[in-house]
């Protein structure tokens, strides 16, 4: 497929024309000639038979009876593709057309006949055409991001609990941080046998089982040891799986598999997984990583706000059938994984008919966004270069523990060089937006020193 603007295509025999048929969508119809097409197909297999060897001929000499017998379908598919791609090539480069996507075309019912030109058509969809106001010093709120003592004091105590580790209780019992494994059966005052069975759950006093009273279960499960066995009332939720018991009154029964208690990192342990040599060393250490990631948060929801304005300010025409593309491929893959959690039919297709009003409005805003961000590539000559490719494979290798060629490999077999383009390019216009903005701060600029000058 060629670029638009480029010099105009001439093929024999060919006619194209081209109508608007809606928004952002052209119609192309082209003829071709039927002593061309005869000509072609004559053509494509007689170089078809310059490898085919047929007892009685010499290569290349074998009629065209048995060259049209063995070879016919696969020349006429080639050159219907061919036909496909010129009439394509002639509208987008002498009607100066702007295609969204390669057009698809179904060529299951095409076929040739030679006392008739070949006709067809299809459609192409056009990228909107956009008069972008202005999009350099737009006026942005920002957020301070330093990071308050409070915030640093819960980062700590949130970094202790993740790198705590569980041990087993032993004769002191369930703790109120502490958690057990967990049979669980549910019971029905006439029932023996539970209604309901589950094995190696998880529990904690804090968390109660729905439909039991909170206070009872933390103060029945404290001190609670393996291989003890608890009960408690409960009266079943209204969405509880056996429909009989929703709503009634009975009975959990709680064995405990196994009780573990949470044992967090002493304070040389903390200090080693940090990096740092004392307190002091270790709250400045992660001082700086909070107000680091802060300060990247603060630059997406900046570029993100200046995205949104330029979509909102710069209304178009998308046409709808390329959403309908991409919001197929989602709902598809949603199916799928709705069908593999054994979700009901009708539950399933109304979670899809919800679930596609929401993705169909989020890709339009992005396929929105993507043109507006291509237009301010282009208008400021923002482009990505073979080194900005080559760092960015280098940094996903290093991340991956990996070599570079083995990223270039991937990339290029699984075909996403355009799209990592594409994102690089993104990335570099969200910079942009951000860098050339006016960002306001309500009272004085954090970003301002305070400190007099020497």
């Amino acid at each position: 497929m060629s670029e638009p603007n480029a010099a105009p295509p001439s093929y024999p025999g060919l006619e194209v024309e081209v109508e608007t048929t809606g928004p952002c969508v052209a119609t192309v119809r082209f003829r071709v000639q039927k002593e061309e097409v005869r000509r072609m197909r004559a053509q494509g297999l007689r170089n078809l038979g310059k490898r085919a060897r047929y007892k009685g001929f010499r290569p290349g000499k074998a009629p065209l009876q048995l060259l049209e017998h063995d070879f016919g379908a696969r020349v006429d598919a080639e050159l219907i593709e061919l036909l496909v791609n010129r009439a394509y090539d002639t509208a987008v480069r002498r009607d100066g057309l702007r295609p969204a996507a390669t057009p698809r075309v179904d060529r299951g019912d095409l076929a040739f006949d030679p006392e008739a030109d070949f006709r067809h058509s299809f459609e192409v969809l056009l990228r909107p055409t956009i008069e972008l106001g202005a999009y350099k010093g737009l006026e942005i709120e920002g957020t301070a991001t330093e990071v308050a003592e409070a915030e640093l004091e819960g980062a700590i105590e949130d970094f202790r609990r993740r790198e705590s580790r569980a041990e087993p209780a032993g004769e002191e019992g369930l703790s109120e941080d502490g958690f057990a494994s967990c049979r669980i059966e549910f019971l029905l005052p006439e029932e023996e046998a539970p209604v309901l069975d589950k094995a190696g759950i998880r529990l904690n006093p804090k968390t109660p089982l729905n439909g039991v009273d909170p206070a009872l279960f933390a103060e029945r499960l404290a001190a609670a040891r393996a291989g003890e066995v608890r009960e408690l009332e409960i009266t079943y939720p209204a969405d509880f799986p056996h429909e009989a018991a929703r709503g009634r009154k009975g009975t959990v029964r709680l064995t405990l598999n196994e009780v573990l208690r949470i044992v967090p990192p002493t304070a040389e342990e903390f200090l080693r997984l940090v990096g740092a040599e004392n307190e002091a060393e270790m709250r400045e250490k992660l001082r700086a990583r909070m107000a680091e990631a802060k300060e990247e948060h603060e630059r997406q929801r900046i570029e993100m706000a200046l995205i949104d304005r330029l979509v909102e300010q710069n209304p178009m025409e998308i046409a709808d059938s390329l959403v309908d593309a991409q919001v197929d491929a989602k709902m598809a893959e949603l199916r799928e994984s709705l069908g593999n959690l054994k979700v009901a039919e009708a539950e399933l297709e109304e979670r899809l008919a919800t679930e596609r009003e929401r993705a169909w409005e989020q890709t339009a805003r992005a396929i929105r966004a993507v043109y507006i961000m291509e237009e301010v590539a282009r208008l400021e000559g923002l482009a990505v270069t073979g080194e900005d490719v080559r760092s960015e494979m280098q940094a996903i290798a290093e991340r991956n523990g990996t070599t570079l060629d083995e990223v270039r490999k991937y990339y290029r077999e699984q075909g996403l060089l355009q799209q990592l383009g594409l994102e690089l390019l993104e990335r570099k216009v969200r910079s942009f937006l951000r860098e050339s903005a006016d960002i306001r701060f309500p009272g004085p600029d954090p970003r301002l020193s305070t400190e007099p000058k020497a």
